[in-house]
C-alpha cells in the first residue's frame, strides 16, 4: 500500500466515523422537530427556562440541530424532552444514541493521539514515529483517564436529569390526585346537599378501636360543616389552660386512678356552650358506657338537644390488630405516623418526612390491643346496642380506603335522614 494510501486510510477512520454519526444525530434532531410541530428555538427555549431544569439557548439548540458540535447528554435529553414530551422510551433512546455517538467522539481522539500517520514500525518492530520521538506512554494514560471522567461526567449528567424528569412526573401526579382530591371535596353530592338541608346534626362516632373514627372525623366535619369534638383534645385542653376539671383530672392521673365520668361531662358541657357547635358536632371518645350515654342524653336535654345519630364503623378484631399494631410514630415529631402496610415509611426504621427514627407505641402492641377490644365488647358494645333499640344508629364497613367509607358514612346518614 503506498503512501498516498496510507494517508487516505487514516483520513476515513474513526474521526470522519464521528463526523458522520454527528450529522446523523443532528439530522435525528431535525426530523424529531417537524414531526413535533416545527417548535421555534425561543419556543423550546423558553419552555425549557420555565421547567427550570437545563438551560436551552436557542444558539444552543441551533447547534444541536444543525450538527456543529454534539452537545452534552443532559442538553440532548432535555431538548428531546421539551420537543417530544415525557414519553421514556423516547428519551431512552435518545441517550443510547447519544451515548454511540460520544463512543465515536473519543474514539477518534484517541486515534489522533497515536495514529497510524505519526508512528510506523522500525527495524526493531517497536512503533516510533517518523520524523518525530515516540508518544509519552504517561501523557496518553493521561489523555485515557481524562476521557473516561468526561464520559463518566456525561453519563452522571444524564442520569440526574433522568432522575429530575422523574421527580417532575411523580410531583405532577401528586398534584393531579391533589387537584381531584380538591374537586371532590367541593363538589356537593346529592346525598351532602340533602344533609345540608337540616336545621342540625348531633352525630356521635362509635366504633372498636383502629376503626378509623378520628380519621373519618375529619373528613365529615369538612363535607358536613359541623365541627368535631374528641375527648382526647378536650382532656389535653382543659389541662394545659387549667380549668377546673382540667386539674382535677391532672390529680386524678396523677394518682393512677379512672376518671370519673362526672369530670368528663364538666369539660363536655362548657365545650357545648360555645356557638361553633349550636347547629351540630360530631362526637368522637365518648359515650364509651351506658352510664356515659344516659349522662350525655342528659347533659344535652339541658340545652333542648339530643343525639340525632350514632354511625358505627364495624371491623373485625382481626383488622383492628392488624392497623394498630402496624402503626410507626417519627421519635422525632409523633405527628410524622406511617403504617407498615397501608404507608410505609422511607425505611423499616426511617421517617419519611424528617428520616427520625420510628418506633411503635406501647398502646399499639397486639396485646394492649386486644386488651382494647375486651374492653369495647364488655362496655362499649351495649352502646351501640342501645342506640340501635332506639332506631338512633347507622352502621357502616370500614373496610376499604379512607373515600370509600366516607362515601358510605355520607350514603348512610343521606337515607337515614330521608
Amino acid at each position: 500500500m503506498g503512501a498516498g494510501e496510507t494517508g487516505t486510510s487514516g483520513s476515513t477512520g474513526p474521526d470522519q466515523g464521528y463526523e458522520w454519526a454527528l450529522a446523523d444525530f443532528a439530522a435525528a434532531l431535525a426530523d424529531l422537530r417537524i414531526s413535533h410541530g416545527a417548535p421555534t428555538y425561543k419556543q423550546i427555549s423558553q419552555a425549557a427556562r420555565a421547567a427550570g431544569r437545563t438551560a436551552l439557548s436557542s444558539s444552543a439548540i441551533s447547534e444541536a440541530i444543525n450538527g456543529v458540535r454534539l452537545p452534552s447528554m443532559e442538553f440532548t435529553l432535555e431538548l428531546v424532552r421539551q420537543i417530544a414530551g415525557h414519553d421514556p422510551q423516547v428519551r431512552e433512546a435518545w441517550r443510547e444514541r447519544w451515548t454511540r455517538v460520544r463512543r465515536l467522539q473519543r474514539r477518534g481522539t484517541k486515534s489522533r493521539v497515536i495514529s497510524p500517520e505519526e508512528s510506523s514500525p522500525n527495524e526493531g518492530g517497536s512503533q516510533q514515529s517518523v520524523n518525530q520521538p515516540a508518544v509519552d506512554p504517561h501523557s496518553a494514560a493521561l489523555r485515557e483517564a481524562a476521557e473516561i471522567v468526561a464520559q463518566a461526567r456525561g453519563e452522571a449528567e444524564g442520569l440526574l436529569l433522568e432522575a429530575q424528569v422523574k421527580a417532575d412526573e411523580i410531583l405532577r401526579a401528586a398534584e393531579e390526585a391533589a387537584k381531584k382530591r380538591a374537586a371532590r371535596d367541593n363538589e356537593i353530592s346529592p346525598a351532602v346537599a340533602r344533609l345540608m338541608t337540616r336545621e342540625s346534626m348531633r352525630i356521635i362516632l362509635l366504633g372498636p378501636p383502629g376503626a378509623g373514627k378520628g380519621t373519618q372525623g375529619m373528613y365529615l366535619k369538612r363535607i358536613l360543616g359541623v365541627p368535631k369534638v374528641q375527648v382526647g383534645d378536650l382532656m389535653r385542653e382543659n389541662i394545659s389552660q387549667g380549668t377546673g376539671p382540667g386539674l382535677q383530672a391532672k390529680e386524678i392521673m396523677e394518682r393512677g386512678d379512672l376518671i370519673p365520668d362526672g369530670v368528663y361531662m364538666d369539660m363536655l358541657r362548657t365545650r357545648l356552650s360555645r356557638t361553633d357547635v349550636s347547629d351540630g358536632f360530631l362526637l368522637d371518645g365518648l359515650p364509651r358506657t351506658l352510664g356515659q350515654s344516659q349522662r350525655l342524653d342528659a347533659l344535652l336535654d339541658e340545652r333542648g338537644h339530643k343525639i340525632d345519630i350514632a354511625l358505627h364503623l364495624d371491623i373485625s378484631r382481626d383488622e383492628a390488630v392488624r392497623r394498630i399494631s402496624g402503626r410507626r410514630i417519627c421519635k422525632v415529631d409523633s405527628s410524622h405516623a406511617f403504617h407498615v402496610l397501608y404507608a410505609p415509611p422511607q425505611g423499616y426504621d426511617a421517617c419519611r418526612v424528617c428520616g427520625g427514627a420510628l418506633m411503635a407505641r406501647p398502646d399499639d402492641s397486639r396485646q394492649v390491643v386486644k386488651n382494647r377490644w375486651e374492653v369495647w365488647e364488655v362496655h362499649t358494645d351495649p352502646v351501640v346496642a342501645s342506640y340501635g333499640a332506639r332506631g338512633r344508629l347507622v352502621t357502616v364497613s370500614g373496610y376499604g380506603s379512607v373515600d370509600e367509607v366516607t362515601d358510605r358514612a355520607i350514603g348512610a346518614l343521606a337515607a337515614f335522614f330521608g
